[in-house]
């Protein structure tokens, strides 16, 4: 019959190898894939181009060549694109990581259809309000109070 001495290390030899056993992760148990790249990091605000998806929530779908891409660059404290009928510029100021303005709005005065039209002034008057962006994957969010406005996707 065992000991409680002779028992004891036979125990604690058991529970070592049992802790040395492999298993999977949680992210891999029940057949979970795991993803095989990291993510690509966001693209800099400055000297991108980037072009409008999304609008207050709305999907923004453009028809080429009829309809421009609605498009915006940051560079050195000015901000240019095009806003849906006409070409903008103006000046944008900001932290480098969270907080963002936009300032002295300026641009062509193009006659376009109606919902180009309708498109650019309320795109410029929301740009007007933006405090703030943040990145979502490749693309870029402005926000007003932490909520977003416009959803931008790089381009180059």
């Amino acid at each position: 019959m065992l000991t409680f001495s002779r028992t004891l290390p036979l125990l604690a030899a058991a529970a070592l190898i049992a802790g040395c056993a492999q298993t999977p992760p949680a992210s891999q148990a029940a057949g979970t894939p795991v993803a095989s790249a990291p993510a690509r990091p966001a693209p800099p605000l400055t000297g991108t181009i980037w072009k409008l998806k999304q609008f207050n929530g709305h999907p923004v779908t453009r028809t080429p060549p009829r309809q421009r891409d609605v498009t915006i660059v940051f560079n050195d404290g000015r901000v240019s694109g095009h806003s849906g009928c006409n070409q903008m510029m103006g000046a944008y100021g900001t932290n480098g990581s969270s907080t963002l303005t936009f300032s002295q709005f300026a641009g062509t005065m193009m006659a376009c259809e109606k919902a180009d039209m309708d498109l650019e002034n309320q795109l410029l008057k929301s740009l007007g309000t933006v405090n703030g962006y943040r990145f979502d994957g490749q693309q870029l969010l402005l926000l007003k109070d932490g909520v977003a406005v416009a959803r931008y996707e790089a381009v180059k």
